[in-house]
C-alpha cells in the first residue's frame, strides 16, 4: 500500500510541475489579464482541466463544417469602452483568459480572417465561446 501511495504522490508533484511550465501566460499587450493556451496531444487533460477551473473565459478555435481544431490564433481582448486588454498567441485550439466581470469584445485573427465576437463574462463559472473559420 505504501508503494501505491509513493506512486500517486510522484504523479501529483509531476502533475503540478507540469501545471506551471507546460502552458505559460503570454504578456498582455495592455492592462493585467492572466491568460495560457492549451494544445491537443501536447498538454495534460487534468492541465487543461486546471485552466478550466482557474480561469472565467474559455476560447476554443476550429474549422467549420470539419470541426478540425485550429493553432497558431491572435487573439484581442477590448473591454466595454473598447480599450484593448490583451493581444496574445494562442499555440492551441484552447484559449484561457482571467478577466474582471463585465462586457468584452474578443477578435481572433487565423490566416488573415478575423472572427469577432461580443461575450459576458461573470465573476464564477466559465464562460465557453466557441470562434469558427471557414474551411478552404
Amino acid at each position: 500500500m505504501n508503494g501505491l501511495r509513493g506512486a500517486i504522490i510522484c504523479c501529483l508533484l509531476a502533475s503540478s510541475a507540469l501545471l506551471g511550465t507546460a502552458a505559460p501566460a503570454a504578456a498582455a499587450a495592455a492592462g493585467d489579464v492572466a491568460h495560457a493556451s492549451a494544445r491537443i496531444g501536447d498538454d495534460d487533460p487534468l492541465e487543461i482541466e486546471a485552466l478550466r477551473r482557474t480561469h472565467n473565459l474559455q476560447l476554443v478555435f476550429a474549422e467549420k463544417g470539419s470541426g478540425a481544431y485550429l493553432a497558431d490564433v491572435r487573439v484581442r481582448i477590448f473591454g466595454a469602452g473598447g480599450q484593448e486588454l490583451l493581444t496574445a498567441l494562442s499555440s492551441g485550439p484552447f484559449f484561457f483568459a482571467r478577466l474582471a466581470p463585465g462586457r468584452y469584445r474578443i477578435e481572433a485573427e487565423f490566416n488573415g480572417k478575423v472572427v469577432s465576437r461580443t461575450t459576458n463574462v461573470s465573476q464564477s463559472g466559465l464562460r465557453d465561446l466557441y470562434l469558427y473559420w471557414p474551411g478552404d
